[in-house]
């Protein structure tokens, strides 16, 4: 009998140790704490837009913000979101040429990739649905 007895009290120091632990564990971290400053902000997300040409225009509006980038070569243009909209692009160039557009989603999902032949000075204007999700 006394070679249990620190057996019993061992086993019961390892389920209150345990015990301890994972009640821990369950009420360190809430998400939607009342006390947390950022439980209701929200953060924006980050989509690209690829437009490879030789020199073009791109116009783009994001909600209702419009936005105008000169395109020399490829390049990568970044527009910020918190919610679905419809992305519009407006692209025009100089010269005739063949333009890719790439639209991807914060999530890195390929939304539009086209390749199109362009007139001089003829606008191709296409939209995309972003979504959150």
């Amino acid at each position: 009998m006394a070679l249990l007895m620190p057996v019993m009290v061992m086993n019961r120091l390892k389920i209150i140790v345990t015990f301890f632990f994972l009640s821990l564990a369950f009420t360190s971290c809430k998400k939607d704490s009342g006390l947390d400053p950022l439980s209701n902000v929200l953060f924006t997300k980050d989509g690209v837009i690829r437009v490879e040409c030789a020199d073009c225009m791109l116009n783009y509006t994001v909600i209702n913000d419009k936005y105008a980038v000169g395109i020399k070569n490829s390049e990568d243009v970044k527009f910020s979101y918190v919610s679905d909209f419809e992305l519009k692009t407006t692209i025009q160039s100089p010269k005739k040429q063949m333009i890719r557009l790439i639209v991807m989603d914060s999530y890195g999902r390929t939304v539009s990739n086209e390749l199109t032949a362009i007139d001089p000075g003829a606008p191709k204007t296409d939209s995309f649905k972003i979504k959150i999700q």
